[in-house]
């Protein structure tokens, strides 16, 4: 392994996962935001995404691992070798270290204002993986189970969940109250392609620390519907990997709201990906036989061997059938259903004049019943209708270095975008967070919504 290599994995780690929307919430010329609160209006009578090319958004995350963790874990030895420092790449995890990337990629997306009413309508590839990692595993690999680990309980659980769907979205948007209060919302059917969900999967190991007995406790629940592999290995019809089985499917909702409480101050809320999946088709589930058995080993008695082999062999015989008892598996091919890994923003502006605007923004999503948050403050501009700016600072768990910017060009009807976050640390390497979002729209009718925009 070399730094080549490195060089490799973090160049690849930026492309694969980023989820701009914390500096993207507030770029107004876009009609892409949308995604992120219905009730937006982008600036323009009505828009149309470049098939295939409108958004690709890409996300990476992690609450440990930085790029630059790793890239300080390969050293070089005496020999001039390089070597991996599983000591210092360990020293880099905490307790509960995930690391999150996804894509999401837009087929189609359109858009029109009527009046007071806009209408839009999207069809939307998304995955989103997450891996956690059993650091309690790296602590008793590199300590060993005696010491200061004995009479603990080390949880060597690994967990990996991928969500791959397509969404085929229509929305609605309305203005109330003489145009100072606007809801919206977007209904989606989503077509269920791949899927890996760990419920559960805990492995606990312990040592006695008078007897030094080992303890074992397991217990797996995992669920899986895969054509995508399945197809490959010639189980299921390669039609069905691509367009995904009829009977996977769920809906979906994203409702938003904005609110003027001065001419220049302004609120906003949304909640999006609320909905479920329900897997029927090529499901397979793994499941503990025995949830929750533990198993106790104290050793082997080296006194089974003097003079009868039967005795020892019985012995091993035992423990090997104990071993079965507590972590054997059963499979099955019922039905399951997973979220759709919600999300939730609150947000505030204060417009400082038709052309530039301060904002303030919250964002909340859960996994595993732990809320995982963030706070923007961002500041936003328009240069005439040709270009605007975005700059944004985020804060959020194990991460206060997130730089970002946003922009876009308008040419004529053609506009394309660029929005990025955590920009600063990815050049060191020190990203806990790099997002990535590109497009290219059409969009007519912007002349005629400034003017608008003026008179009001």
């Amino acid at each position: 392994m070399n730094k080549l290599l490195t060089a490799f994995v973090l160049f690849c780690s930026q492309l694969v996962y980023a989820q701009s929307n914390m500096t993207l919430y507030n770029m107004e010329p876009i009609p892409q935001r949308l995604s992120v609160n219905p009730a937006f209006v982008p600036d323009c009578k009505w828009y149309f995404g470049m098939p295939a090319l409108s958004s690709v958004d890409a996300h990476f995350a992690s609450n440990s691992f930085r790029m630059s963790d790793f890239n300080n874990a390969i050293q070089t030895n005496s020999r001039g070798k390089y070597t991996l420092n599983l000591t210092a790449l360990g020293e880099s995890m905490n307790k509960g270290a995930f690391v999150h990337f996804g894509l999401n990629q837009e087929w189609f997306n359109f858009g029109f204002r009527l009046r007071k009413s806009m209408f839009t309508a999207s069809i939307t590839e998304k995955i989103k993986t997450r891996i956690d990692f059993p650091t309690d595993l790296f602590k008793v690999a590199l300590e060993g189970n005696g010491g200061g680990n004995l009479g603990q309980e080390f949880d060597f659980n690994f967990g990996f969940d991928m969500l791959h769907t397509r969404e085929f979205a229509v929305g609605y948007s309305r203005s109330f109250i003489g145009d100072k209060l606007r809801i919206g919302s977007r209904v989606k059917y989503v077509r269920g392609l791949n899927v890996i969900s760990t419920n559960k999967n805990d492995l606990i190991f312990s040592t006695d620390s008078n007897t030094f007995a080992y303890k074992v406790r397991a217990d797996i629940e995992i669920n899986a519907s895969t054509p995508i592999l399945d197809s490959t290995l010639g189980i299921t019809d390669p039609t069905v990997a691509i367009l995904g089985s009829p009977k996977n499917g769920g809906v979906g909702i994203d409702i938003g709201v904005s609110f003027d409480l001065t001419n220049r101050i302004s609120l906003t809320a949304s909640v999006v990906d609320l909905g479920m999946v329900k897997w029927n088709d090529y499901t397979i589930n793994v499941n503990s036989r025995n949830p929750g058995a533990t198993l106790g080993y104290n050793g082997v008695d080296i006194r089974s061997y003097s003079g009868d082999s039967i005795k020892g062999e019985t012995g091993f015989k035992g423990l090997a059938d104990t071993l079965l008892s507590v972590f054997a598996l059963d499979t099955s091919t019922n039905s399951f259903t997973t979220s759709l890994l919600g999300e939730f923003y609150l947000g505030g502006n204060v417009r400082l004049n038709d052309r530039h605007n301060a904002g303030v923004l919250l964002y909340g999503s859960f996994y595993n019943r732990t809320l995982y948050p963030a706070l923007t403050l961002s500041w936003n501009s328009k240069i005439r209708r040709i270009i605007a700016l975005s700059g944004s600072y985020t804060i959020s768990r194990d991460n206060f270095v997130n730089v970002g910017l946003g922009f876009s060009i308008n040419l004529g009807p053609e506009q394309i975008y660029f929005v990025g976050d955590n920009l600063l640390g990815s050049v060191g390497g020190y990203q806990n967070v790099m997002n990535l979002r590109f497009g290219w729209n059409h969009t007519i009718g912007r002349r005629r919504y400034e003017k608008r925009n003026k008179r009001k």
